[in-house]
């Protein structure tokens, strides 16, 4: 039984973004890896400071910690996985509910080495000057062309680019203020197949039965936009720190195009290549740390952190010929970040690192997607620094992040819903990441 629909305007506005429109704030995948040293205790304490500049990222104010000029170079390979087991999926009843075939999917994660940047000038004792290359937010997913979510999702490439020029001022023996101005540049491409079977059987048009014509859709933007970043540090002792930070909330309006392949001739006309403007927002962040030399060499760190995730309600997205704008929900939520570390250095050669800290997941149940089958973390970390002379070092981080099983359960539903022509495709997800992070510090 097939639906009976007319292609209005509306309606071809839907068959299109109802293709299209995954989770294109996949770059809802916060990088929290910005300092390989600190990889080694799981973040903890890095808003009061870390043993580099690279703390910068995290809490500008912290960079009046730091004498003369340094230059910090880091790597982090970050190697998820991510196994969609016992998956089911069938198309909407009133499309006939058939089963759809094709494979499991394969290990959607990607290997990923990303990179960062930091360098410090002393302008004076009290007053510092920064500068830091990032990738705050990011997101690299593939599965088979083939496997059984494939209307869902394939494809899935969100790089992001932070350039952060910053100032930070001693304003006493106790307290740091720090400022950035942040430019952000966004670079998406999403994939997924399109069954212009079902579109055209929804139409009533001669000839189409769902999954018997299979094309595929391509949905890609850029943009530049700016933020802003603030913190401040307090010493009360010098075996104490305590930092506060707070990064803006960016919104993206991408300036990007749709492209298809494998259209029907009697759908050509509804699913045309043009211009597309897709809107997400990247959340505002604010952490809070602690630092503390309990003996000489020792110190213990904590940290907590919070992603104000509840900015991501929908995705957006509007066209240039004047379709109706698409809105697909997701309804995410803010989320913690916390965790607890330690810091040993025995002598000025070596100093070692460890951590734990507990992760929220942004989704839920009933609104996760292929595109980010993210669920709560738990980290385990470990690192080590060595000091070859005063002026250089190595530094080496280990993470392995346990992530909790999480349930995908969409459901197709009615014509209306942005799933109606993806279908019903549930399982439960495996995954799990390491990550292996080196960074190189010259002090001059």
């Amino acid at each position: 039984m097939v639906c009976p629909l007319r292609p209005s305007r509306t309606l071809l506005a839907f068959l299109i973004t109802g293709s299209t429109a995954g989770t294109l704030l996949g770059s809802g995948f916060q990088l929290r890896e910005q300092s390989p040293s600190a990889q080694g205790n799981a973040y903890a304490g890095i808003s009061a400071g870390g043993t580099d500049i690279g703390s910068m990222f995290f809490n500008v104010a912290t960079l009046t910690r730091f004498e003369g000029n340094q230059a910090v170079l880091g790597f982090s390979s970050i190697a998820p996985s991510a196994r969609l087991e016992g998956g089911s999926a069938s198309r909407a009843t009133l499309l006939g509910g058939s089963p759809v075939s094709g494979t499991a999917g394969g290990d959607a994660g990607r290997q990923a080495v990303l990179p960062v940047a930091y360098a410090l000038w002393s302008a004076s004792p009290d007053l510092k000057l920064g500068l830091s290359l990032n990738s705050p937010f990011g997101l690299g997913s593939e599965y088979e062309a083939n496997w059984i979510g494939r209307y869902h999702a394939i494809k899935s490439q969100i790089t992001v680019v932070e350039v952060a020029p910053s100032l930070a001022w001693r304003v006493d023996s106790r307290w740091s203020l720090g400022a950035a101005v942040v430019a952000r540049y966004v670079d998406a491409e999403l994939t997924n197949a399109v069954d212009f079977g079902a579109v055209g059987a929804a139409l009533r048009i001669p000839g189409f039965i769902p999954g018997t014509q299979d094309g595929t859709v391509k949905v890609t933007g850029k943009q530049w936009k700016y933020g802003y970043k603030l913190g401040v540090l307090f010493e009360p002792t010098r075996n104490l720190r305590l930092g506060a930070a707070y990064h803006s909330r960016i919104d993206f309006a991408l300036k990007g195009d749709v492209h298809y392949e494998g259209v029907p001739a009697a759908l050509k006309a509804a699913f045309q290549d043009g211009g597309a403007t897709p809107r997400a927002n990247q959340p505002a962040t604010a952490s809070l740390g602690a630092a503390w030399e309990v003996a000489p060499g020792l110190s213990l760190q904590a940290e907590a952190a919070r992603t104000f995730w509840s900015c991501f309600q929908d995705i957006r997205i509007g066209f240039a010929s004047g379709q109706s704008t698409s809105v697909t929900e997701e309804q995410w939520k803010d989320t913690w970040f916390t965790s607890l570390g330690t810091t040993w250095k025995p002598n000025e050669t070596w100093t070692f690192r460890a951590g734990v800290a507990k992760d929220q997941a942004a989704t839920s149940d009933a609104y996760r997607t292929p595109r980010i089958p993210d669920a709560d973390r738990t980290w385990l970390s470990a690192g080590a620094g060595y000091a070859f002379s005063r002026a250089f070092a190595l530094d080496l981080g280990y993470s392995y992040i346990f992530v909790k099983d999480s349930t995908l359960n969409l459901k197709a539903g009615s014509p209306g819903n942005p799933d109606f022509f993806r279908g019903n495709l549930s399982g439960t997800y495996r995954n799990h990441i390491q990550v292996l992070a080196l960074q190189a510090r010259y002090s001059f």
